[in-house]
């Protein structure tokens, strides 16, 4: 899986993010005295300043009053102009952003133009994959072939097939090279207890944990009541059975055997299904924890099974297979999460052993099973029940991502956008330490200063990696194992051992917080801040208009992107974030007195979001509340940022039919219609029940509300709805 979506998901898996927040939230306001200065303004005429002012004006209802619902006044128009289309349940300016971006990255294949080997390799993919005819998807005949391959000849199709031959590190390693999950997912990413170092991370197959949402449904698993085990595996073995047994009829006509026993293939199937459904199952007793341990020691585990007990060897043969220079000692260090499902795993492997041949044919049988699995989406509506063409795009992306995300620097990221997203980033980083950590009351001096020691050794990783421009080489090693066959079929099985391979072969790597390689996806529409690595990333996604220019516009640029910076560096400050110091490392910076505070005035900011209403219910402040706070220190640090950027250049530019407005009030208007949206009641209630983020039209009005240069600047009233009297602070 990509690595930012991995990264979240482990950080989740470990407990590392909490619903507590961050200390923003206490923050004073910006200085009284921040210059304004509208009589000291130009109002900038050029094409440009007149379109983005045109753009404002469209959006906003002017007759609505600020201090009532600033939303309504910002957005209102906007609303009634993009209403939804039948089928959309909802419609925001950031779903179109990420449209442009979308439809940008296609154009960049469309134009056919290249500049490098890897570049060709991108173009040709995405060529062959669009040229893909799905009724030409292959058949059983095919797969089975390469099934027979990887499992060095044993099918469960034969029953005369002899265990005696079966070398299972070596059937694991070809299927790993596959990138063919089976009792693990394994992924490498850098060590959270030392981010220098990159360490292999097992967790729960991904169709483990799948199933196990989809068992979810039926009672837990529990030892102690058998009979509830025993209908809940009956129930999960009911649900796959029929699509299995239907994919195996097809597969035994397509291999044109005609001496299959299906009484000893049903027999067999029926073994594979339980294992799979125990395994599945064992996902759902597991907490997300984690265990690090050499490969030797682990002590918590302990061994019973000799599959775990040769992990060593197991793990490299999979490095051998997928030709990665690296090899795994008793000492190497490993991460598991889901300690849970791993004892699950060892449990059920010691049973097979000591079934002797007959649990050697089940293990056998189910990584048969397991590689004609991954197939199965790939092959013929028959098969797949799919015939939709493929996502060509999400293909090249997931395929190699770093190529594609230098091909769009290149083509949409100017010198001087570089130089100015690398000076706002600078403001913003001084915004947040001026508006926020320093004027944070309840924080003891000691705590403000390790926060600001951290926030100014955070990395900030803006565009796209300067290594990869100055040696495009580099691109044409990692994605060296891709390779444009005669057949879609054939090239999607080199992209499977490319993603082995780039995973692997981190193992390599050194010094993980400045490793340019991950995150790999720098056309995703979203700036990231990585608490394990103190990282901020801002893709050259984000460096577009409407959220970024390159001239004229730097009030739009610290209004927008500066907001969306300022809210992931809030995240590595939170709760979740407080835990790793300067260098990405465990860390807990915070004083008991800083932490006693904190746990007191939290709630205040709970029970602010719970009074807030939408047409789906009331705000979850406590579901919500890592990521209201980031939206008000976004706001915050972002509002300071722009004036330190005005009194460094003195800016004064105001924009033609809006002369009317303040600096600020400009700002504070710019700002909010970033989440100009509209949605129907079902997906508004889906939003407050189940997402951690708050619908859009919460997201300006809370923090606006809690602001208190935002109500001095529209001169709102104390008591008034966009100036509440009782504040989340």
């Amino acid at each position: 899986m990509a690595a930012a979506k991995y990264r979240t998901q482990r950080m989740h898996q470990l407990g590392l993010w909490s619903v507590a927040g961050y200390f923003v939230f206490l923050a004073t306001t910006v200085n009284a005295n921040a210059i304004d200065s509208q009589n000291l303004t130009s109002v900038c005429t050029s094409h440009l300043c007149q379109r983005v002012a045109r753009a404002i004006i469209s959006n906003m209802d002017s007759s609505a009053d600020p201090c009532t619902d600033f939303f309504d006044y910002a957005c209102r128009s906007w609303n009634v102009s993009h209403p939804l289309l039948p089928g959309e349940n909802t419609n925001s300016q950031y779903g179109i952003y990420k449209k442009k971006i979308a439809n940008q990255t296609k154009a960049l294949f469309e134009s056919g133009k290249y500049a490098n080997p890897t570049e060709k390799k991108a173009l040709d993919l995405y060529n062959q994959c669009n040229k893909e005819k799905p009724d030409k998807r292959p058949g059983g005949q095919v797969v089975l072939a390469i099934v027979d391959e990887l499992m060095g000849g044993w099918s469960l199709l034969d029953s005369k097939a002899d265990t005696s031959r079966l070398r299972l590190d070596e059937i694991l390693g070809r299927l790993q090279k596959n990138d063919i999950q089976t009792f693990s997912s394994l992924h490498v990413d850098e060590n959270i207890l030392s981010s220098d170092q990159n360490i292999l991370y097992i967790m729960p197959a991904n169709k483990h944990l799948e199933r196990s949402r989809m068992f979810s449904r039926h009672e837990e698993m529990d030892d102690e009541l058998p009979e509830k085990r025993n209908n809940t595996i009956h129930t999960a073995e009911t649900a796959l059975f029929k699509p299995w047994n239907d994919t195996i009829a097809l597969l035994i006509r397509d291999s044109g055997k005609k001496d299959v026993q299906m009484a000893d293939v049903q027999s067999r199937l029926e073994n594979i299904l339980l294992l799979e459904v125990v395994l599945s199952l064992g996902v759902k007793g597991a907490t997300n924890t984690s265990y690090r341990a050499a490969f030797g020691d682990f002590s918590k585990l302990p061994y019973r099974s000799k599959f775990l007990a040769n992990c060593v060897q197991i793990f490299n043969a999979m490095l051998r297979a997928s030709s990665v220079n690296y090899v795994a000692t008793a000492n190497t260090t490993v991460g598991i999460t889901m300690l849970a499902y791993v004892q699950n795993l060892d449990k059920q492997m010691e049973a097979l052993e000591a079934d002797g041949d007959k649990g050697r044919r089940i293990v056998a049988d189910w990584l048969w099973w397991k590689a004609i699995d991954h197939y199965l989406d790939r092959m013929s509506a028959e098969y797949s029940g799919n015939s939709d063409p493929t996502d060509c795009l999400t293909l090249v992306k997931e395929a190699m991502p770093l190529t594609l995300s230098e091909m769009f620097f290149k083509a949409y990221i100017t010198k001087e956008t570089m130089q100015k997203a690398k000076a706002l980033v600078s403001d913003i980083s001084q915004g947040m330490r001026d508006a926020v950590l320093l004027q944070a009351a309840w924080m003891d001096r000691p705590t403000q200063l390790a926060a600001v020691e951290k926030l100014n050794n955070v990395l900030q990783m803006v565009g796209f990696p300067h290594e990869f421009l100055e040696n495009s080489t580099i691109l044409d090693q990692l994605y060296k194992n891709i390779q444009v066959k005669p057949t879609f079929f054939e090239t999607l099985q080199t992209i499977d051992q490319s993603t082995s391979y780039v995973n692997l072969n981190k193992l390599t790597l050194t010094d993980g917080r400045a490793n340019p390689y991950d995150p790999e996806d720098l056309t995703m529409v979203n700036a990231q801040m990585q608490p394990d690595r103190n990282r901020m990333v801002i893709p050259a996604s984000m460096l577009q208009p409407p959220v970024f220019y390159d001239r004229d516009m730097d009030i739009v640029n610290y209004a927008r992107l500066g907001f969306m910076i300022g809210h992931e560096f809030t995240h590595g400050f939170d709760d979740g974030g407080r835990v790793f110091g300067k260098d990405g490392k465990p860390t807990d910076w915070w004083t008991s007195a800083t932490h006693s505070n904190y746990v007191q005035k939290k709630n205040n900011f709970i029970q602010f979001y719970n009074n807030i209403s939408t047409p789906g219910g009331n705000i979850n402040g406590k579901l919500t509340l890592n990521e209201n706070i980031a939206d008000n220190g976004g706001y915050r640090a972002a509002y300071q940022a722009f004036h330190t950027f005005m009194d460094r250049t003195g800016y004064r530019i105001k924009l033609p039919g809006l002369e009317a407005l303040s600096i600020d009030q400009l700002f504070w208007l710019i700002a909010a219609q970033t989440t100009c949206s509209t949605s129907t009641t079902s997906y508004l209630k889906l939003l407050v029940t189940q997402s951690v983020h708050a619908p859009l039209k919460v997201r300006v009005l809370g923090p606006y509300m809690n602001n208190q240069d935002f109500s001095r600047a529209y001169n709102c009233s104390i008591g008034s709805p966009m100036n509440p009297q009782v504040k989340g602070w």
